[in-house]
């Protein structure tokens, strides 16, 4: 079943590269005017999210170009193209601290968007990634298991658990680890969670509750088995008791038979009169962390 799904992600370019021939302009993000005193992040689409966390400026699983997929020596790629533009381009990313992977899948470490950012990045890897990333240039890349945390710049990254696989050419070759992270400066925590199917092991965070979470909410059909539905991802998020929800993972690239904008649409449904928890609801929106107001409500809710 794995390598059926590593087809259909080929498969899929066709009817992505259709439906975004005049995809929509999206915001581009200032990431030059962002406070070093405050959490901002951007959306940069799929799981690429662009942060200035407490003055550490962190990019998660970047993709940056038109498709993600086979990559012949950064020339071209072979696989699903974007259906929204990438809001910023890697020349606009060149002032990095930590780049973060969760995951081998070629939607996650994408080797031409790596070649395209600085060197002096250090890079958080899962398991065995070094083998894949070192040999683009970065001199620092950790990598760490389950359980295992480092420091950068006063940002501690801690990794923990999904539920999901690692594999880059299913069903043979390395099997890499998959990592979730929990990232903590000043006092302020956040969980970036690996693409996963429904499971409890984010629970685990509720006993110190993370101002954030992101979660991955689409790719769900018919990959039930390794990515959550809304519905599974709303609940999961609740485990955490973490106070927003920034959703990832969806409207970027057709890897699966939902509809593009359903993800999202099922997520805010499934939150019901909590809606407002959920936060970055466009592809290119920026969002800083409000105040805390009395009894734990925030203060403002924006970048939907």
């Amino acid at each position: 079943m794995l390598a059926l799904g590593a087809l259909a992600l080929f498969l899929a370019a066709t009817y992505a590269a259709s439906m975004s021939e005049g995809a929509a302009p999206v915001p581009h993000p200032r990431p030059a005017s962002w406070p070093n005193d405050e959490l901002t992040i951007a959306n940069l689409g799929h799981a690429s999210l662009l942060m200035n966390y407490f003055g550490v400026r962190v990019l998660t699983d970047p993709s940056l170009f038109a498709r993600v997929g086979l990559a012949f020596d950064s020339l071209f790629s072979i696989g699903p193209k974007r259906v929204t533009p990438p809001p910023l381009k890697p020349k606009d990313l060149q002032q990095l601290d930590v780049i973060l992977i969760t995951h081998a899948h070629m939607d996650h470490l994408d080797i031409p968007s790596l070649k395209a950012l600085p060197k002096g990045a250090v890079v958080v890897a899962c398991d065995k990634c070094s083998a894949l990333v070192s040999p683009l240039g970065f001199k620092d890349v950790r990598e760490l298991r389950w359980g295992e945390e480092t420091t950068v710049d006063g940002l501690k990254v801690r990794a923990m658990g999904a539920r999901h696989w690692g594999k880059r050419w299913p069903p043979y070759g390395e099997d890499y680890g998959f990592n979730s992270y929990v990232l903590e400066k000043e006092g302020h925590r956040m969980l970036l969670a690996c693409d996963s199917a429904d499971t409890d092991l984010f629970a685990a965070v509720a006993s110190d509750p993370p101002d954030v979470a992101a979660f991955s909410i689409g790719a769900y059909d018919p990959w039930i088995w390794n990515h959550a539905n809304p519905e599974q991802v709303w609940a999961m998020f609740a485990q955490t008791h973490a106070h927003w929800l920034v959703p990832i993972h969806w409207g970027t690239f057709k890897l699966s038979r939902e509809p593009m904008d359903e993800p999202l649409k099922r997520l805010i449904a499934a939150a019901g009169p909590e809606a407002d928890r959920i936060v970055l609801r466009q592809i290119g929106g920026t969002w800083t962390m409000p105040e805390r107001a009395a009894g734990g409500v925030a203060s403002s809710a924006a970048g939907h």
